[in-house]
C-alpha cells in the first residue's frame, strides 16, 4: 500500500528547508552576539525607544558603545545609504539600520551618539556626512581628504593618534594633483565637480601596525580608527577601512562592518584584526589612525 501523500511531502519539505537554511556562519576570531536590543529588530513603533534608551546615556563613550553595539550581525552591503528617492545618482535611503558598511556605520553611530532624541539622528546624520547641504556632490566621500577635516572643523571628532601612540606615531601627507585625480584608479565612479575633488595636501597620523598591540590597552573605548594604507599617486585615498575600537574584558576588539570575511558588523580581537592585516601584500596596511568622537555640545 503506498503512503499518504501528505507523508511522503512533509519529510521531502522539512529536508529542503534544512538543506536550504545555511549553517551558522563562522566568525573566526570574532562575534556578533549581543544581549542589547537591536535597531534592526524592532518595530517601527518601538525603534524611537531604543534611540532614546541611547540618548539618554550619559557620555559620548557610552552613547557610542551602546549604539554600535545595537548593529552587531547587521548584514555587509556597500554603500547602502544615499541621498534618498529622486537624488540621482543614488537613491539609496539616507538613513537605515538594516544594512551597513564600515563609513555608513560608523556614521550613523555618531548621530546617533550626538542625537538628544530620534527626532535629530537624520540631521545629525546628514551633517556628517555632507559637507553642505544633502547631494551627493557634497558627500565626504574621501576620508582623509573630506571626511575628518570637515567632521573636525564642525566639532564631532578629533585625532588623537599622537596623543595615544607618543613617539611611535607617523605623520604623512597624501598629495592628490589634477593629473593623479583624473587617472586615478579607484573611485573612479565618483563624479565630482573641480571644486569638490580632493586636490591638495592632505595631513594624517597613523600608529604602525606593527606597534599597534603594544597601545592597545591605552585606546579609549568608543575611539574611532581608519586604516591607513601604502600611499599609491594612482588611489585618491590611504584609508580602505573604518570602525570602533572596543575595550572588554577579553580584551581589546574592533567593532566594525567587515565586508569579505565575515558580511556583517561584528567585534573582532585587536590581535585577529593585526594579524589579518598584516597578510594584505598588493596595497598594504600601514597602521591606524584614531579619532575621538568629541561630546555633544551642553543644552541650550
Amino acid at each position: 500500500m503506498s503512503p499518504p501523500a501528505a507523508a511522503i511531502a512533509l519529510p521531502l519539505v522539512l529536508g529542503l528547508a534544512l538543506w536550504a537554511t545555511p549553517p551558522p556562519r563562522a566568525l573566526p576570531g570574532a562575534t556578533n552576539q549581543t544581549a542589547l536590543p537591536r535597531f534592526c529588530d524592532a518595530a517601527p513603533e518601538t525603534l524611537p525607544a531604543l534611540v532614546r534608551e541611547v540618548a539618554v546615556l550619559a557620555g559620548v563613550r557610552s552613547r557610542v558603545l551602546s549604539a554600535s553595539e545595537r548593529f552587531l550581525g547587521v548584514p555587509y552591503q556597500f554603500d547602502p545609504l544615499g541621498e534618498g528617492p529622486g537624488q540621482p545618482p543614488d537613491e539609496d535611503p539616507r538613513l537605515r539600520y538594516d544594512l551597513a558598511d564600515c563609513q555608513t556605520f560608523i556614521e550613523t553611530v555618531l548621530a546617533l551618539a550626538r542625537a538628544r532624541s530620534p527626532q535629530e539622528v537624520l540631521p545629525i546624520l546628514d551633517e556628517v556626512r555632507y559637507d553642505g547641504p544633502v547631494g551627493y556632490s557634497r558627500r565626504n566621500h574621501f576620508f582623509e581628504a573630506q571626511w575628518v577635516p570637515s567632521n573636525s572643523r564642525k566639532g564631532y571628532v578629533r585625532e588623537v593618534t599622537a596623543q595615544i601612540a607618543g613617539k611611535d606615531a607617523v605623520r604623512h601627507v597624501k598629495a592628490i594633483t589634477h593629473r593623479q585625480w583624473k587617472e586615478r584608479t579607484l573611485g573612479e565612479r565618483i563624479d565630482l565637480p573641480e571644486e569638490r575633488a580632493p586636490i591638495g595636501d592632505h595631513a594624517l597620523a597613523y600608529l604602525p601596525l606593527a606597534k599597534v598591540l603594544a597601545h592597545a590597552k591605552a585606546i579609549p573605548s568608543g575611539t574611532l580608527f581608519a586604516v591607513v594604507r601604502a600611499d599609491r599617486p594612482q588611489l585618491p585615498t590611504m584609508v580602505s577601512h573604518v570602525g570602533i575600537v572596543v575595550q572588554q574584558p577579553g580584551g581589546t576588539f574592533v567593532r566594525h562592518a567587515g565586508r569579505d570575511l565575515y558580511s556583517q558588523v561584528i567585534d573582532e580581537q585587536m590581535a585577529h584584526f593585526v594579524e589579518r592585516n598584516a597578510l594584505y601584500t598588493k596595497w598594504p596596511v600601514l597602521g591606524l589612525q584614531l579619532l575621538e568622537v568629541l561630546e555633544r555640545p551642553a543644552s541650550e
